[in-house]
């Protein structure tokens, strides 16, 4: 399981002006899995535990790895 957190490395700092503020807003701060198999177990993982929510997976047009959601991707 990856343990890389976020994009080109942002940790607690804001995007430089190089950057795109979309992709430090939206996938700097999320954990990034290679593979969506990877992904998936991490999903199922996390959604068994008591009263939490059940998390999908979906592929970052940003970064093209995979993250974690609570919200239902549409069809």
């Amino acid at each position: 399981m990856s343990k890389n957190r976020g994009a080109a490395g942002y940790g607690a700092r804001g995007p430089l002006e190089s950057e795109d503020p979309a992709e430090f807003h939206v996938c700097a701060r999320k954990k990034r899995y290679a593979a969506s198999i990877e992904a998936k177990k991490a999903a199922e993982h996390a959604s068994k535990r008591p009263g939490a929510p059940r998390l999908y997976v979906y592929e970052c047009p940003y970064c093209s790895g995979w993250h974690l959601t609570h919200r239902k991707p549409r069809k």
